[in-house]
C-alpha cells in the first residue's frame, strides 16, 4: 500500500507532463506546406484578393525609396532577420501561423493566423504609414512565440535623431499587444470613450460603462456593422456581458494604462481621434486622446473591443 501512495505522484506527474505536450503540437495546414515566396504570395491571394500589387521580400531586399541609410537593413542583418517569411504558433491555438515580409505600398509586415476550420485570417502588424524600417524577430517568452518588433521613431524636425525602437508584442485577448510581465491590478470603476469624425465615414458616438457593467450607448453618425445595413442613431442602454467587460478590464490591467501616455498622435491629418478616460479605485483618472486611434497595439485592442459593443451586445 505504502509502494502505491509513493508512485502516485509519479504517475499525476507524468499525466501533467503529456498533457502539457499535447498542447504543444501543432496541427499541419496549408501553411506548413509554404516553401518559396511564390508560395506565400499565392496563398495571400488566394484568402483576400483585394490584396493586389505585392511583393515579398527579404529586409536586405527592399529598395532605400526615401534615400535613407544602410542603418536598418544592418541591423535586421545583425539579428540575423535574413528570411522574407516565417512560422510559428503565435495565437497558441496548436495551428501554425505565418509571419511574412512585403513591399505592399510601403514596408508592411502582415501575421495570418491558422485554425482548426482553415478560416484563415490575416492581421498587418505595422499599422501607420511611414514605416519603411520595420522588422520582426520571432523569440519565446515562457515558451511561447512572440515578436521583438523593431521600427524607426521618427523626429519630423531633425531626421538626424531618428532612433530604432523595439515593441516585445505577445497574442493577448485577440490580437498582439505590448509585453507586460508585472500586471497590477487596478479596479474599474468607469470606462467613457468617445470618438470624432474624419474626413471619411468613420462611426461617432459615445460609450459609458460603469462597474457595474450598466453601459450607455450615444450613437451619433455612420454607426452600422455593414454598408449594406441601416446606420444605428440615437441613444441606447444595457448591461454589458460580463465576458466581453472582464476582457476589456483584464486587457486595461494588462497594458498598465495609468502608466501611457496623456496624448498620442499620428503625423498626418484628417484622421479620427478619440478620448478614453478611466476612473479606478479610489477615484483617480486617467484620461488618453489618441489622434489616428494606434497610440500603442495595447490601445489598439481596447478600441476594437469598445467598438465592437456596438453590435454584439442588447441595446435598447
Amino acid at each position: 500500500m505504502k509502494n502505491i501512495f509513493f508512485l502516485l505522484p509519479i504517475l499525476f506527474s507524468l499525466i501533467s507532463c503529456k498533457e502539457q505536450n499535447q498542447k504543444h503540437i501543432i496541427t499541419k495546414t496549408k501553411i506548413d506546406s509554404l516553401k518559396t515566396t511564390i508560395d506565400v504570395e499565392r496563398f495571400i491571394t488566394s484568402i483576400d484578393t483585394s490584396i493586389k500589387n505585392f511583393k515579398i521580400q527579404k529586409i536586405s531586399d527592399f529598395k532605400d525609396r526615401y534615400s535613407k541609410s544602410d542603418f536598418c537593413k544592418s541591423k535586421a542583418d545583425s539579428l540575423k532577420i535574413d528570411k522574407s517569411f516565417y512560422t510559428a504558433d503565435f495565437d497558441n491555438n496548436g495551428y501554425t501561423d505565418l509571419l511574412t515580409i512585403m513591399d505592399y505600398y510601403d514596408f508592411t509586415v502582415l501575421v495570418i493566423y491558422g485554425n482548426a476550420n482553415h478560416n484563415f485570417k490575416i492581421k498587418p502588424l505595422t499599422r501607420r504609414a511611414f514605416q519603411d524600417c520595420v522588422f520582426p524577430k520571432i523569440i519565446e517568452i515562457d515558451g511561447i512565440a512572440a515578436i521583438d518588433l523593431y521600427h524607426e521613431n521618427h523626429d519630423w524636425g531633425n531626421k538626424s535623431k531618428n532612433q530604432l525602437v523595439k515593441n516585445t508584442l505577445v497574442y493577448q485577448y485577440g490580437d498582439f499587444v505590448e509585453y507586460n510581465p508585472e500586471i497590477t491590478k487596478h479596479v474599474i470603476k468607469k470606462i467613457e470613450f468617445k470618438t470624432t469624425g474624419c474626413f471619411g465615414t468613420c462611426p461617432v458616438f459615445n460609450l459609458v460603462i460603469d462597474q457595474n457593467r450598466a453601459a450607455k450607448f450615444d450613437a451619433q453618425m455612420y454607426n452600422r456593422q455593414k454598408e449594406n445595413v441601416k446606420e444605428i442613431k440615437g441613444e441606447f442602454s444595457t448591461e454589458i456581458k460580463e465576458k466581453e467587460f472582464n476582457e476589456i478590464v483584464d486587457l486595461l490591467n494588462y497594458i498598465d494604462f495609468p502608466n501611457l501616455k496623456n496624448e498620442y498622435s499620428v503625423p498626418w491629418t484628417d484622421d479620427q481621434s478619440c478620448t478614453l478616460k478611466i476612473t479606478y479605485d479610489n477615484g483617480s483618472t486617467k484620461t488618453i486622446y489618441d489622434y489616428g486611434m494606434i497610440g500603442t497595439y495595447g490601445l489598439d485592442r481596447i478600441y476594437g473591443m469598445l467598438y465592437s459593443l456596438r453590435f454584439n451586445q442588447s441595446w435598447k
